[in-house]
C-alpha cells in the first residue's frame, strides 16, 4: 500500500536533497569531526554508518600478499596507530542525538539512519561499555534451537536501539559450502540452506520485533567461494540451478514471508546470471533477478563500495553510480575523505545525463524514507537508559545461556586439565576494545578462576618471529600449553606454525596441547590436533565457558552445525 506521507514527502524534496538520501557515508570514531558536519548538511546523506571501535576508515589490505588494494587514506591529522577515544554506551547515545538533532534540522526534517555491524563475535560495531555480544551465526546454530535466533535478535535490536542503532547490516543469508571460504566462514548460520533460512527468519522475527531494520546478505550468496571481496574478485562458479536451490533459497523464503525490509549485494561476479559485471553494478541481477523474479519491493543496498574487488574494477564513485543505476536504493561509501564529493556529483551527473531517470530516483528515494517510516524514525525519540539495557539480567542470562550452547568440544584427548598442572596460556592480542568488560587477556583472566598457577604470553593476531621464538623458548617449561588460534577476516592463520609443535619442540611424554579456536574449519584448525575447542566466538561468556571446559567446570553443549565432515579437520 501506497505511503501517501512519504510520497508527498519525496515530492518536496530538491534534487540534492534526493541524491543525499541514497547515500550511506561512513562515521569512524566517537569524535564528530567537520566533515560528519558536512556529510550531513552539505550532502544532505541518508544515513551513517557507524564505526565507533575504530579511530578511521583503513585502507584493504591483502593479508597474503600485503599489497593495499585501494588507499583510502585520509587520517584528518591523526596517527594510525592511535585507537578511538573510549566512550560509555550512554555517551555514545548522546553524540548520535546531537547528530539526529542535527538532521532534524535539515529541511523537510529528514531523519538520519544510524548502520551498524552486529554478527556477533569480533563482528560487533556496538562492543563497548559491557554490552552483551553474542556468538557469530553458527554459534548460534550450534547451540541447536532457532528460537534462540529469535531471543538473540531481539536482545541485539533492543541494547543496539537504546545507544540510537536503527539499521543493522544482518542476517547473513549465505550457505557456507565452501569450508576455506576466509569471508564468510562462521558468520553463515550453516552449510544447509533449509537451515540458513530457518535461522535467519527467526532473527528477522526478532529485529522486526525490535523495530531494527534488518538486511540479509550478501545477495545472491557468497558461500561458495575462497576469495574475499575486500581485496580481490570473487566469481561464485554455480549452475543456475542450484542459485535457486541453495543460494537463493534463503533469499526467497523471508521475501515470501515478508521478513526482509532491505538486501545487501554482494561484490561478485555470479556468471550464471551475469558473466560480465560484478552483482552490485549488474542490472541483470539487481533488477532482472531480485526485482523482477524474487519479487522484491524492499530497499536494495550496496556493500561497501571500497572493497577491493568493487573499487578497483570501476572506481568507487562511479560505481557507486552505476549501482543506482543497476537498481539499487542506497550505496554505502564508509571513506571519509574526497570521494564524498566525487561520488555525490557522479550520482548527480547519471541522473542529470538520463542515465538514472527522475522517475527512478524517486522510487529509490521513497522506498528508503518509506521503510524509515515503518520502523520508526519519522517519530520515535525516547529510548531507553543504555546502561540499565545492558544491565538487563534476562538479556545477560540470554548472553550465559548461548555461551555455554553454542562452545563446542571438537577433540577431548586430554581434557579436562588439573588444577594444579603448570601451563603456559598463549594467546593472541584479539579484536576488543580493550575495556574492563572485553580486553586482550580475557581468557587467561577466566583460567585464573580455576588455575593459578598459569603463565601467559602474548602474541600479535598473526605470529611475527618474535612470537615465534619465544613460543618455542618457553613451551617445554609447562605440563601443558593452551594456545589460542583465532581467525579473522584479512589475517594469515598461525596453523602451519602449531602443526610443527608437537613434532619437534612439544614432543615429550605426557605433555598437552590444546587448541582454541572459533571456528570449525581448516582455516583455524591445526591438523593432528588432539585437543580442540570451537567457541564460535571470542567475547567474554564464550571465553568464559572455554575456560570452565578447560578444567572440567563446565559441560561445553554445542552441536556441529554444518554437513561438511567434522573427520576432515
Amino acid at each position: 500500500m501506497e505511503n501517501q506521507f512519504v510520497k508527498d514527502l519525496v515530492s518536496r524534496m530538491d534534487f540534492d536533497q534526493k541524491i543525499g538520501a541514497l547515500l550511506t557515508l561512513g562515521f569512524t570514531g566517537t569524535l564528530v569531526r567537520p566533515h560528519i558536519y558536512d556529510a550531513v548538511v552539505k550532502y544532505h546523506c541518508g544515513g551513517l554508518r557507524l564505526t565507533p571501535v575504530s579511530r578511521l576508515f583503513g585502507s584493504y589490505v591483502n593479508p597474503k600478499s600485503g599489497r593495499t588494494v585501494l588507499d583510502v587514506t585520509d587520517t584528518k591529522g591523526y596517527k594510525n596507530d592511535m585507537a578511538p577515544p573510549s566512550v560509555s554506551a550512554s555517551q555514545y547515545a548522546a553524540l548520535l542525538d546531537e547528530l539526529s538533532t542535527l538532521a532534524r534540522s535539515r529541511p523537510l526534517a529528514l531523519p538520519l539512519h544510524f548502520s551498524f555491524d552486529q554478527e556477533g563475535g569480533t563482528s560487533a560495531d556496538f562492543n563497548f561499555g559491557g554490552v552483551n555480544i553474542f556468538p557469530k551465526p553458527m554459534g548460534i546454530r550450534a547451540a541447536g534451537d532457532p528460537n534462540l535466533a529469535y531471543a538473540v535478535a531481539k536482545a541485539v535490536s533492543r541494547q543496539a536501539k537504546a545507544v540510537g542503532f536503527n539499521w543493522i547490516h544482518s542476517p547473513v543469508l549465505d550457505v557456507n559450502t565452501e569450508p576455506m571460504n576466509p569471508e564468510i566462514y562462521t558468520r553463515a548460520y550453516s552449510d544447509v540452506p533449509e537451515e540458513v533460512a530457518e535461522y535467519a527468519a527467526k532473527s528477522c522475527e526478532g529485529f522486526k520485533e525490535g523495530k531494527m531494520i534488518a538486511t540479509g546478505k550478501h545477495f545472491p550468496g557468497r558461500g561458495d567461494s575462497a576469495v574475499d571481496a575486500h581485496f580481490e574478485m570473487p566469481v561464485i562458479k554455480v549452475e543456475k540451478d542450484t542459485m535457486f536451490k541453495r543460494e537463493l533459497l534463503p533469499y526467497q523464503e523471508l521475501i515470501k514471508k515478508d521478513l526482509l525490509p532491505s538486501i545487501m549485494i554482494a561484490h561478485s561476479i555470479f556468471p550464471a546470471f551475469d558473466d560480465n559485471d560484478i552483482a552490485t553494478v549488474s542490472k541483470k541481477i539487481l533488477t532482472g533477478l531480485l526485482r523482477d523474479t524474487l519479487g522484491f519491493d524492499g530497499v536494495i543496498t550496496t556493500d561497501s563500495m571500497t572493497m577491493g574487488g568493487v573499487a578497483v574494477r570501476y572506481g568507487v564513485a562511479n560505481a557507486c553510480a552505476l549501482a543506482l543505476e543497476a537498481g539499487a536504493d542506497l550505496v554505502l561509501m564508509k571513506a571519509e575523505n574526497s570521494l564524498v564529493g566525487e561520488t555525490f556529483n557522479t550520482i548527480k551527473e547519471f541522473v542529470r545525463s538520463g542515465r538514472i531517470s527522475e522517475t527512478e530516483l524517486d522510487q529509490k528515494v521513497y522506498r528508503v524514507l518509506k521503510v524509515k517510516y515503518d520502523y520508526g524514525l519519522f517519530t520515535e525519540f525516547k529510548k531507553e537508559d543504555p546502561e540499565e539495557v545492558i544491565g538487563d539480567t534476562g538479556i545477560i542470562a540470554l548472553s550465559k545461556h548461548i555461551a555455554k550452547h553454542s562452545v563446542m568440544v571438537h577433540r577431548g584427548k586430554d581434557l579436562p586439565l588439573e588444577k594444579t598442572s603448570r601451563i603456559l596460556l598463549i594467546e593472541q592480542i584479539n579484536k576488543t576494545p580493550n575495556d574492563f568488560y572485553w580486553h586482550p587477556g580475557s581468557l587467561y583472566k577466566k583460567c585464573l578462576a580455576y588455575n593459578k598457577n598459569i603463565d601467559y604470553l602474548e602474541t600479535n593476531y598473526t605470529f611475527d618471529e618474535d612470537d615465534k621464538a619465544r613460543i618455542l623458548q618457553n613451551i617445554g617449561n609447562y605440563d601443558a600449553v593452551i594456545i589460542t588460534n583465532f581467525y579473522i577476516r584479512g589475517k594469515i592463520s598461525n596453523n602451519e606454525f602449531i602443526e610443527q609443535l608437537p613434532a619437534k619442540e612439544f614432543s615429550a611424554e605426557g605433555k598437552k596441547l590444546i587448541v582454541i579456536t572459533n571456528t570449525p574449519y581448516p582455516i583455524s584448525v591445526p591438523k593432528n590436533c588432539d585437543n580442540l575447542i570451537v567457541s564460535y566466538a571470542t567475547s567474554p561468556d564464550n571465553l568464559e565457558v572455554c575456560a570452565g571446559v578447560l578444567f572440567g567446570e563446565i559441560h561445553a553443549e554445542g552441536t556441529y552445525p554444518v554437513l561438511w565432515e567434522k573427520e576432515q579437520v
